[in-house]
């Protein structure tokens, strides 16, 4: 531990870097040969919807690019997310994490799993959204692309749904692809293997035709086995092996078809570019993806999950008018064998902008957008014993009109930036309005100071609105599950200033300091026992809780280029405490129940006036980007990771109330991750890739497996 702590001392007592290598210098020798200026004026789109440098961007945001990416040696997109400020990347078992922007999760604290995973964060692919409708967040192994496909990932710190609709609330990820750079063909290829017998292989072929229509079809696999055996037993708080876990043959084969397997999966994909003249252009996108894991889901312990999907996506610019529509369908089994947990899904998003610019430093883009969710599982449960989550099929749908406006004046030193954006759902069905103001001022070339205010609500979510379920207790007494179309949605206030300096000209620093207020948490309430004619009902239903969530906290990031050698470091510190909590979800007229002894007292309202610290994000977390260009062939990265502790509750820490069960204290994590690389004639590279050195063996999420050291090696090929 003292090692560990002196390397995290020594990354930190030299100068940091912030963002990366922009997208012209991909194919660079080595980095002497680049400026700061250049590394530090990578374009983004995703701040403002048109394409700026990362420099004058009004919000905080990253670049994440392919060079940096491939450099570093990560083996999965979420995987790469680590190498950006402010985000939060958790691995549940081998290739599976769960995803953060600044860290709103397990809220309400022992909740349960369900909530575990961040629902606040939007995940798109081009602009197109994969986020998951059910409870929140997305199901990151259904995502058809793999590295190989990524140009660059942009992400976008804080409140955004004035920008990109609801569930932008903590902030955006946009995974952008490559398309062919030059004209002629396109070949890219790598394949690695290593420890845990896990293997990556990326193809993409593609051609360009006079710079005018290009076609790139590409195709990627993973497989990977777990890195230790056993499932975790709440009641005796141990991890045992599978036949004790299961102990039926038939369903323990169907549960857990692969017991050793953490993933496998495969994704496949078609993209078509046609520019028309320099005011028209369109392109169209078309893949599917399969997928088998094992993760936590919706228990204490790890599911089969099992997905297919296709998608298809078309992005068409007319003269100053943008059109997007897309479409997503498939099959989703985040339980296998749990037939209550199988259901038909289809998604169908489309936005439709003009971009307004006849007046002088003012760009305005107004817009409609719509959205329609469907989930069905009437082909999978037994609907007529309401044995299924919804039993029927369910629907989803919002229309919403947005303004946008972006001013510059003073010579472009001062620069105004504003969204609003009225979405009307059809449940519940009043209008919400988000809205986003960033102003930034150029104190001079090198300095710029910026302020954002904004707000921010997630969509209604699947599982809180359409839950329908019926669970016999005994004669004449049953649950019923249900869920509320009438609940408020979760919003999210934020303030937060920034700063961007280039210090030297080899250094530049980019610190933000922000806060947030979120309220309309939920749960599932258990209400008073409702008497029909055939017996009695106890009824558990969402309901909005009065708990409101406060986090203050900063990050800072700094860049330092000298010669061959680029350093990258960033650390967020952050606190988030919560209002009114109550861990008892009840209702003041329940009956007396294992959930609470003293309902009049112990109920959702017995917390109000109180506050208390939520434990379940890391107070102190970051990284670092460590790249030495050794000669024009050779590259050594090292790319650490850590995390301060925490504590994530499950409902069954209320359940055992023994302060074990349902409780997973993360120990402070440090994970150093080394790549070795050498390049031949600029197109062939191999490449060692070494995971988690120091062998942390802490569990970095709830119940999941103990991550181990991996070795690998690969090679990657560039035409």
């Amino acid at each position: 531990m003292r090692f560990k702590l002196l390397l995290i001392g020594f990354f930190f007592t030299i100068p940091f870097v912030s963002h990366g290598l922009g997208d012209s210098l991909s194919t660079a020798a080595h980095l002497s040969d680049f400026s700061l200026e250049e590394l530090m004026n990578i374009p983004i789109y995703s701040v403002s919807k048109t394409e700026e440098s990362t420099f004058d961007a009004p919000l905080s945001s990253t670049v994440i690019t392919r060079e940096e990416i491939k450099k570093a040696g990560c083996t999965s997109i979420m995987e790469a997310l680590r190498l950006c400020p402010g985000v939060i990347v958790r691995e549940e078992t081998n290739g599976n994490y769960t995803v953060d922007i600044r860290g709103l999760d397990d809220l309400p604290p022992n909740l349960g799993v369900y909530f575990l995973a961040n629902s606040t964060t939007l995940v798109m692919i081009d602009d197109r959204p994969v986020y998951n409708y059910l409870h929140g967040g997305t199901f990151w192994e259904t995502l058809p692309v793999d590295l190989n496909d990524v140009e660059k990932i942009e992400v976008v710190r804080g409140p955004a749904a004035a920008m990109y609709g609801p569930n932008a609330e903590s902030g955006v990820i946009n995974i952008i692809t490559r398309k062919p750079e030059k004209k002629g063909l396109y070949i890219v290829a790598n394949a690695q293997y290593g420890r845990y017998n896990t293997g990556i292989a990326n193809a993409s072929l593609g051609y360009n035709f006079k710079d005018k229509f290009s076609v790139i079809v590409s195709g990627n696999f993973q497989t990977r086995e777990r890195t230790q055996s056993g499932y975790y037993n709440v009641a005796s708080n141990q991890f045992i092996p599978i036949d004790s876990f299961v102990t039926n043959d038939s369903l323990r084969k169907a549960r857990y078809p692969n017991p050793n397997l953490a993933m496998r999966k495969y994704g496949y994909n078609a993209l078509f570019n046609y520019k028309i003249n320099k005011n028209a252009s369109i392109s169209v996108q078309a893949g599917g993806q399969n997928s088998q894991v094992q993760d936590i889901f919706a228990n204490e312990f790890l599911t089969t999950a099992l997905s297919t999907s296709y998608y298809a996506n078309i992005k068409a610019r007319v003269y100053g008018v943008d059109l997007q529509a897309s479409y997503l369908t498939g099959t989703q089994t985040p339980a296998a064998a749990n037939d209550n947990q199988k259901w038909n899904f289809n998604s169908t998003d489309i936005l439709l902008d003009y971009h307004i610019t006849q007046v002088k430093n003012l760009d305005i883009t107004p817009g409609l957008s719509y959205r329609r969710s469907v989930y069905d599982d009437r082909k999978y449960a037994n609907v007529a014993n309401m044995e299924g989550l919804f039993n029927g099929r369910v629907e989803s749908y919002t229309f919403a009109a947005f303004l946008r406006g972006d001013y510059k004046l003073f010579q472009d030193k001062l620069r105004l930036v504003a969204a609003g954006r009225l979405d009307k759902f059809n449940a519940p069905s009043k209008l919400y309005f988000s809205w986003q103001f960033a102003a930034t001022y150029k104190l001079s070339e090198k300095h710029l100071l910026r302020i954002v205010e904004s707000r921010a609500n997630r969509a209604p979510l699947f599982l809180e609105t359409y839950y329908n379920i019926t669970i016999p207790l005994g004669p004449g007494l049953e649950i019923l599950g249900l869920g509320n179309q009438h609940l408020n949605l979760l919003t999210t206030d934020m303030l937060e200033f920034g700063y961007r300096g280039k210090i030297r000209e080899n250094l530049e620093v980019d610190i933000e300091i922000f806060g947030t207020s979120t309220k309309n948490f939920t749960n599932v309430i258990v209400g008073a026992l409702d008497s029909t004619a055939a017996g009695k009902n106890l009824v558990f239903q969402f309901q909005d809780l009065p708990l409101v969530a406060r986090q203050i906290g900063g990050t800072i990031s700094v860049n330092y280029v000298l010669g061959k050698f680029q350093f990258k470091p960033y650390i967020t510190i952050q606190h988030t405490t919560l209002f009114n909590y109550s861990p008892y979800a009840v209702s003041p007229n329940a009956p007396v129940s294992p959930f609470s002894p003293s309902p009049a007292t112990q109920n959702i309202n017995s917390g109000m006036g109180t506050q208390t610290s939520n434990l379940a994000t890391p107070t102190v977390y970051g990284g670092a980007y460590i790249n030495f260009q050794i000669t024009s062939h050779l590259n050594l990265n090292f790319n650490p990771y850590f995390m301060s502790q925490y504590t994530q509750l499950d409902n069954d820490n209320l359940t055992y109330h023994d302060g074990i069960r349902g409780v997973e204290n993360v120990t402070p994590k440090f994970i150093m991750n080394v790549m070795i690389s050498y390049t031949f004639f600029k197109k062939l590279t191999l490449f060692a890739n070494f995971k988690n050195c120091f062998s942390d063996k802490t569990r970095e999420f709830y119940r999941g497996d103990i991550p181990g050291f991996m070795v690998s090696g690969g090679v990657n090929f560039e035409f």
